[in-house]
């Protein structure tokens, strides 16, 4: 049987995705396949975050139920859990499975027996794996969707996930990616009942032995304690110099209307306490614009606050309604072309962000991961710079002396 595999969001999506996958293939009932139009079974992982992914996703059932209608098609994941309805209207004949029952795909497809190792083994032709260590939120952002799709806090034993680090790294992978909705809130007890939290699964992580380096998904400003930032200290590199720290607005007055829990002087503080440690990191945040209501000026403040921390890179949205959140059902809708306008100007600071995150780095040596080999060489570098190498090192993790940008690529030569 041929199996197709499509993801859509966020890490801990692909994670799962790939879980699933693993588990069917272990089984030795697939073979899996780039083209959902050769496949026998196709699942498909759907996000629900904005508008545009609910689109991408029904976009393609639309595509797979016209063009192999042979095929068994599962659908999951956060659109699956909030509309089936439009999942059932643009795909009719597929197995809907919310994501509370996502972990039971594999036996409802067929897998006589699902392995005793409760994690995956690694990913097809990278050298980063994803590793979900969360699940859930409960903070209930007035844009936000996700508590209603994934409500339920969990975390995975911390047994079970250095385990599952140590087959991953003694497996070739360079770099472990943790994961999860609300990374920080990893909450967790050990064998002995001792209470093991985010910084304390950390602690025992780097202790795992071998030749990579761990990477923290998107987490929280208010996860940048004193006590994570003598961790990342002590580890001298082996946690990722680089931090993908969700803002939303920069402006004081959008953000309570969103319900954040941190303010924009908080988020400054903590920013500055992560700089003081005198380390060099890549710092990268998410922003929405157009929230409902938002004036010019906030815009404009929003805009100021983003320069005054001097970002490395920005994931910009623009606002789309989540039926059932309260900024839907609210008032001061604002019109597209104001969302794209704004959206624009944001794109705009971060070519600049970008353009000075490359250049800042010229010069210096960097720890590389390759992640493509071949005729042109590519990687990325602790502080998450993407990167092209003149030649193919012997090494996943690899020293590179950063030289020139041409062609809009930062080039690197590898070095011993």
């Amino acid at each position: 049987m041929k199996l197709y595999t499509k993801t859509f969001g966020c890490r801990v999506n692909q994670y799962e995705t790939e879980g699933i996958k693993e588990k069917l293939l272990a089984d030795g009932v697939s073979v899996a396949v780039r083209d959902f139009e050769t496949a026998d079974l196709c699942v498909v992982n759907t996000c629900t975050v904005t508008g545009e992914a609910d689109k991408d996703a029904l976009l393609l059932l639309r595509r797979i139920s016209r063009r192999n209608p042979a095929a068994r098609l599962v659908v999951t994941g956060c659109l699956a859990t909030r509309h089936p309805e439009s999942v059932r209207a643009a795909a009719p004949a597929a197995t809907i499975v919310s994501n509370e029952n996502k972990d039971d795909i594999p036996a409802m497809l067929g897998c006589q027996s699902a392995p005793e190792y409760a994690g995956i083994r690694g990913y097809a032709d990278r050298s980063r794996a994803f590793v979900k260590v969360q699940d859930g939120c409960n903070m209930h952002c007035t844009y936000c969707i996700i508590p209603s799709v994934r409500p339920t806090m969990t975390t995975k034993p911390i047994a079970d996930l250095e385990r599952e680090i140590r087959v991953l790294v003694e497996g070739g992978y360079g770099e472990i990616v943790l994961c999860g909705v609300r990374l920080g809130r990893y909450l967790t007890q050990d064998a002995s009942g001792r209470r093991v939290d985010f910084c304390a699964m950390l602690e025992r992580l780097l202790g795992i032995e071998g030749d990579f380096r761990i990477r923290l998904s998107s987490f929280e400003i208010t996860d940048i304690t004193e006590r994570f930032l003598d961790l990342f200290e002590k580890s001298e590199g082996k946690v990722a110099p680089s931090f993908h720290l969700p803002l939303q607005s920069g402006s004081q007055a959008v953000l309570q209307r969103m319900k954040r829990w941190y303010s924009t002087r908080f988020y400054a503080h903590r920013i500055a306490a992560l700089r003081a440690r005198g380390i060099d990191v890549g710092l990268f945040t998410d922003l929405m614009v157009g929230f409902p209501g938002e004036s010019e000026d906030e815009a404009l403040e929003s805009e100021s606050f983003v320069r005054e921390i001097g970002f490395d890179g920005l994931h910009i949205f623009r606002y789309s309604d989540r039926d059932g959140t309260p900024a839907a059902r609210g008032s001061g809708h604002l019109p597209a072309e104001t969302l794209r306008a704004r959206a624009d100007r944001m794109r705009a600071i971060d070519l600049e962000f970008c353009a000075a995150f490359a250049n800042r780095h010229l010069g210096k040596r960097r720890r590389v991961l390759v992640e493509a080999r071949g005729s042109r060489v590519e990687g990325t570098t602790e502080h998450f710079l993407r990167v092209v190498l003149d030649r193919n090192p012997q090494k996943i993790l690899s020293w590179a002396q950063l030289i020139k940008i041409e062609g809009g690529s930062v080039l690197a030569s590898a070095t011993k």
